[in-house]
C-alpha cells in the first residue's frame, strides 16, 4: 500500500472514532438537558396541585360565609321589626 491510502485510512478511522465519541457526549447532555426539564415539569405540577388545593378551600370558605351571612341578614331583619315594634 502506499503511504497515502495508509495515512487516509487512518484518518477515516480517527474521524469516525471522534464521530462516535462525539455523539455519546452529546448524549449525556441530552439526557442531563432531559433530567432538568422532566425536574421542573415536576415542580410546576407539584405547584399547580397546591394551587387547586387552595382554590377548593377557599371555595368552600366562600359558601360557608354566603350560607352566614343569609343568617345575619335574617336576624338583622327580625331585629329590625322587633326594634321598630318596641318604638312603637
Amino acid at each position: 500500500m502506499e503511504t497515502g491510502t495508509v495515512i487516509s485510512i487512518i484518518a477515516a478511522l480517527i474521524a469516525l472514532a471522534s464521530l462516535i465519541l462525539n455523539s455519546r457526549k452529546e448524549t449525556r447532555s441530552d439526557a442531563a438537558a432531559l433530567a432538568r426539564i422532566d425536574t421542573s415539569l415536576n415542580t410546576v405540577n407539584s405547584g399547580i396541585n397546591d394551587i387547586r388545593v387552595d382554590l377548593r378551600t377557599m371555595r368552600d370558605n366562600v359558601n360557608e360565609h354566603s350560607v352566614r351571612l343569609a343568617r345575619v341578614e335574617e336576624k338583622a331583619a327580625s331585629n329590625t321589626r322587633r326594634i321598630e315594634a318596641l318604638e312603637e
